[in-house]
């Protein structure tokens, strides 16, 4: 195993050739990587389908397109005459991204493999075709398909959305009762219309992030991540250098670069998730980008010592690079934030949390004033903090102090407090 050996450098690094980068997305979660390309000296022009977003005021210029649009992306690309194109952390921009590259003659992660990294019934199909462990899976239309697919593998299932990401949508079904409430959430987080009934995979779940160039698949980093006892599809906490792994890591890296070689991605990042049980190593769900919570930009450096974000960057604009082997990986922890469903009266300790030694990052996905749901899906938890250690233990020890002094308050008459 080959990991890309380019070191992590201050934003303020820039090199002597400009060139124009496209990201597609202008959200929060883009922001650091505008910031990135332009601290490297390059000109950034992103698209996006809300007509306010805050990577507009740090691009160099910027067009309102819908990121889920590939025609219209690939007009806007033109105009600005784009050297790279990059969808970093959402999959609603990755068939875009690689529709732009390809049509543009650009690097990119390749057309095919971002249509079957968008649509997991294609994933599922791609990996069981080239004769990898999948789950027992069926794409449905309708609930009656739903009903019948689920009779014939057996419940528990998992009914999730083809195309969706985040989690949302994504039920685990114990009887037929509950088919009805899961096929519809589901539907309802489906832009096609389709869903996923799967055979309920029993085992422990790993992340596995990776950089591949060239073909070859270089691993970042291996996590982790123990679900919440009431929700098992949706993670309380991720852990990068646990020690306790479900499987050899050798193991699990030989699965997840066979699986990255027949979705037929060529380059770029990947965020892969695993459950490894009885029945080996079975993919969940295969990103053909960069990981949420902070993963890509904060805890892949930390833990392999090499700067994700500028390597995608440089992917994106057909730079070459070598790659070398980091010294060691170190450890992080990124631990989930839960409040009471009902309405937020007061969020307490954000700032003391912050200011705890070996805190990265802490993020709040509700503030005063909103209501948090009851715990369906990723969206209902409070935020998350990121601790970076040398230690597993120690990751996870600063990370709890921080998630312990951060109190969330209901509103007046909306129900106890809560952590």
């Amino acid at each position: 195993m080959v990991h890309l050996g380019l070191a992590f450098r201050p934003e303020g690094t820039v090199t002597v050739q400009t060139r124009t980068l496209h990201v597609i997305g202008a959200g929060p979660w883009q922001v650091a990587t505008i910031r990135r390309a332009k601290a490297m000296g390059h000109r950034v022009f992103v698209t996006d389908g809300l007509a306010a977003r805050p990577g507009y005021a740090l691009a160099d210029a910027h067009e309102v397109v819908d990121i889920t649009d590939a025609d219209a992306t690939l007009e806007a690309a033109r105009r600005h005459r784009v050297d790279g194109v990059l969808c970093d952390t959402t999959d609603s921009g990755v068939y875009t991204a690689a529709y732009v590259a390809e049509r543009l003659g650009l690097p990119g992660v390749g057309l095919d493999a971002a249509r079957r990294c968008t649509d997991k019934a294609a994933m599922v199909d791609c990996v069981r075709r080239a004769g990898l462990c999948v789950a027992r899976s069926r794409d449905v239309v309708d609930l009656d398909q739903a009903v019948s697919a689920a009779h014939d593998m057996g419940y528990p299932v998992v009914v999730k959305p083809v195309d969706s990401q985040g989690g949302r949508g994504v039920g685990i079904v114990d009887d037929a009762a509950g088919l009805p409430a899961a096929y519809a959430a589901a539907v309802a987080n489906s832009r096609s219309g389709r869903v996923l009934v799967q055979e309920f995979v029993r085992g422990s779940e790993v992340i596995v992030d990776s950089l591949v160039v060239e073909r070859r698949v270089h691993r970042l980093g291996l996590a982790l991540k123990v679900p919440f006892d009431d929700n098992p599809t949706i993670s309380r906490r991720i852990t990068y250098g646990a020690c306790q792994l479900p499987a050899p890591p050798q193991a699990i890296d030989a699965v997840n670069g066979a699986v990255i070689e027949a979705l037929g991605i060529t380059q770029g990042l990947v965020h892969a998730e695993y459950l490894v049980g009885a029945n080996g190593i079975v993919p969940i769900d295969v990103a053909a980008r960069g990981g949420g919570v902070m993963i890509y930009p904060k805890v892949l450096p930390h833990v392999s010592g090499i700067d994700a974000m500028a390597a995608a960057i440089r992917l994106a604009l057909g730079k070459p690079f070598m790659p070398t082997l980091p010294a060691r990986h170190r450890a992080a922890n990124i631990e989930f934030l839960r409040a009471s469903p009902g309405r937020l009266g007061a969020i307490d300790g954000v700032e003391a949390a912050r200011q705890l030694p070996g805190i990265a990052a802490v993020h709040l996905f509700h503030g005063v004033g909103d209501m948090v749901g009851p715990f369906r899906d990723k969206e209902d938890r409070l935020g998350f903090v990121v601790a970076l250690a040398e230690s597993a233990d120690e990751a996870i020890a600063v990370s709890q102090r921080a998630a312990s002094a951060i109190r969330a308050e209901p509103a007046p008459n909306e129900g106890v407090s809560c952590r």
